[in-house]
C-alpha cells in the first residue's frame, strides 16, 4: 500500500506544526490519492484524534474538590478554575483544537481527491461521510471556544475559520467569521452529506458516520441551535416505532456483567444504543482517578446517581464504582495501548469513548417537545426512556403530569438560555436537567447543557467557593497562544 501524505491545514495557525521547527515548505513528495480505497483510508483521520471529555467535565459543575487530594496536575487546576492552558499533551484544549482541525483536514483532502477523480455516484458515500465529519469537527470546536448560539447575537458573536479547502501554501490566512456564518456552513455541510451516506459501504459501521450517526448529530446541532422541529425530525427518523430497543439496557446489564464487561461494552461496538465510537489518543480513564477536581463522592452519590433525581424517587441502575471516595466512576471508557513494549513496559494509550448515542437522541427529542409545550409527547418518551434506566420494575402509568410538576415545583428558576422560558418549561426543564446529567456523567456534555442553558456554575476550592456566571467570558476556551499569533482574534478575557 501506498503511503498517502495529506496537505495539512495551515502549519502553524492550528497547531500542526506547534513543535520547534517548522516546515517552510510542503512536501512535494505526496503520493495522490486516487482511488476510492485510499479516500476510505484517508477518512478513517477525519474524526478528531483526541477528546474533550475531561476538559469539559472539569469545568462543569459535575466538578470539585477531593479535598484529601493534592493538586498534582497544572492542567486540572486550571480548567477547574477556569484559566485555560496551553498545555499541549493528551486530554488538554490544544490537543483537541489540533485534532479536530486535523480530521478537517483530511475531510478536506478527501473532498478535493474525489472531486478530482469525478467518479459520480460510486463516490457519493464518501464524500457524504466527509461532509458529515467535517461538520462535526466544527461544531466540537465551536462549542468549546465559542459562545452558545443565540439568534439575536449571532451575527456578532465570533465563530472560528471555517476551513473547507486543502492548505495549498505553507502558512493560509484565516479569519474568524460570525458564529451565524460558522453554523450556517455547518448546517449546509450536514444537509449536503447525509443523504449521501451508504451504510452497507463500512465493515465496521459505527467507526463512521452513518445515516443513523449523522441524524443523531443533526439532533444535537440543531438543539444547541434551538430549532426544535428540526430536533424532533431527524429524531423520528432512526428512533422508529420502538424507540426503547434501542437505548443501552442498564437495567439488564446492572445485573448481567461483571465491572470490566459493562467498560468494553460501554464503548463497544455491539452495544447497540452507540450510533459512533472512536479510539483516540487519550488517558482520560485514568484521569479520573488522580485528578483533584472532579467527581466527586458527594456528587456521583447524593447529587447525580440517587433516587432524588429519578423523577420516581426510585434507584437508579447504574452502578457506581470505586475503590475509595476519590475514585468515583461509571466505567464507560475502555483503555487501551498501541505500540506496546511489553519488556519496557511502554504504550502509547488510546481510550474508546461513544460519541453518538440513541439514549442522547431521545433526550435531545425530549427536550425540543418541551420547548414546543407537547408535554404528552415528553412524557410519552420518559415513559420509554426510564424503564431501562431505574432498577426495579415500575408501572409507567405512575408518570403524569402532576408527579413531575409536584417533583420539581419551584426548580428551574436557575436556568437563562437564550430564549424565553414559561414557569411550566422551567420544571420540566429541570426534570430532564437531572435525567442528562445521570445519562451523560463523565462525558462532558453536561458542561454543554451549563453553556446553552447560562447556567451559573459554582466550585469549592480550598473550602471557598469560585463561581462562574453566565456572561462570564472564561466560559469560552482561550484560542492557543499560536493560533493567536498567526491572526486570530482572541476570545475576550
Amino acid at each position: 500500500m501506498k503511503k498517502i501524505y495529506i496537505p495539512l491545514v495551515s502549519l502553524s495557525l492550528f497547531g500542526l506544526s506547534s513543535c520547534d521547527k517548522f516546515l517552510d515548505e510542503l512536501p512535494d513528495n505526496r503520493t495522490e490519492i486516487d482511488t476510492v480505497e485510499e479516500v476510505q483510508e484517508l477518512l478513517v483521520s477525519a474524526y478528531p484524534n483526541g477528546l474533550y471529555m475531561d476538559i469539559a467535565e472539569t469545568m462543569s459543575d459535575n466538578a470539585s474538590d477531593k479535598v484529601t487530594l493534592p493538586e498534582s496536575s497544572p492542567l486540572n487546576t486550571d480548567l477547574y478554575t477556569w484559566r485555560g492552558s496551553n498545555e499541549t499533551t493528551r486530554d488538554t484544549p490544544v490537543f483537541y483544537w489540533t485534532a479536530a482541525y486535523n480530521a478537517i483536514a483530511s475531510a478536506n483532502q478527501a473532498l478535493a481527491s474525489l472531486e478530482q477523480m469525478k467518479g459520480g455516484n460510486a463516490q457519493k458515500f464518501l464524500k457524504g461521510e466527509a461532509l458529515v465529519a467535517r461538520a462535526y469537527a466544527h461544531f466540537m470546536l465551536a462549542y468549546l471556544w465559542c459562545k452558545p448560539f443565540n439568534p439575536a447575537t449571532a451575527a456578532t458573536d465570533l465563530g472560528l475559520p471555517y476551513v473547507d479547502k486543502p492548505e495549498t501554501v505553507v502558512f493560509g490566512k484565516y479569519k474568524r467569521i460570525s458564529l451565524e456564518a460558522f453554523y450556517n456552513a455547518i448546517e449546509k455541510d450536514l444537509n449536503e452529506g447525509l443523504p449521501l451516506i451508504d451504510n452497507t459501504k463500512y465493515s465496521k459501521p459505527k467507526f463512521h458516520f452513518t445515516k443513523e450517526a449523522a441524524h443523531a448529530f443533526a439532533t444535537r446541532f440543531y438543539l444547541y441551535k434551538g430549532d426544535w422541529d428540526k430536533v424532533i425530525e431527524h429524531a423520528d427518523v432512526i428512533l422508529g416505532s420502538n424507540p426503547q430497543s434501542k437505548l443501552r439496557n442498564e437495567k439488564v446489564q446492572q445485573k448481567s456483567l461483571t465491572a470490566l464487561q459493562k467498560r468494553e461494552q460501554n464503548s463497544s461496538s455491539a452495544e447497540v444504543s452507540n450510533l459512533l465510537i472512536a479510539g483516540v489518543l487519550s488517558q482520560y480513564q485514568f484521569r479520573q482517578t488522580s485528578n483533584k477536581y472532579g467527581m466527586t463522592y458527594d456528587l456521583m452519590n447524593n447529587q447525580i446517581i440517587n433516587a432524588r433525581t429519578h423523577p420516581l424517587n426510585l434507584s437508579w441502575a447504574y452502578t457506581v464504582y470505586g475503590a475509595t471516595v476519590n475514585n468515583q466512576n461509571l466505567l464507560k471508557f475502555q483503555p487501551y495501548y498501541t505500540e506496546m513494549n511489553v519488556s519496557a513496559g511502554t504504550g502509547v494509550p488510546h481510550t474508546m469513548v461513544t460519541l453518538l448515542s440513541y439514549d442522547e437522541v431521545i433526550l435531545n427529542r425530549m427536550e425540543a417537545y418541551l420547548m414546543k409545550s407537547e408535554y404528552t409527547k415528553f412524557l410519552d418518551d420518559l415513559k420509554v426512556f426510564l424503564p431501562v434506566k431505574t432498577e426495579a420494575d415500575f408501572n409507567t402509568s405512575r408518570l403524569t403530569e402532576s408527579v413531575i410538576e409536584t417533583k420539581y415545583n419551584g426548580k428551574g428558576t436557575d436556568l437563562d438560555p437564550a430564549y424565553t422560558l414559561n414557569s411550566r418549561q422551567r420544571v420540566w426543564l429541570a426534570c430532564l436537567l437531572d435525567l442528562r446529567r445521570v445519562q451523560f456523567a463523565f462525558e462532558g456534555l453536561r458542561w454543554f447543557d451549563n453553556k446553552r442553558l447560562g447556567m451559573k456554575i459554582t466550585h469549592l476550592k480550598d473550602g471557598a467557593t469560585i463561581e462562574l456566571p453566565k456572561n462570564d467570558p472564561r466560559r469560552e476556551l482561550q484560542l492557543p497562544d499560536y493560533a493567536i499569533k498567526q491572526g486570530l482574534t482572541a476570545n475576550p478575557r
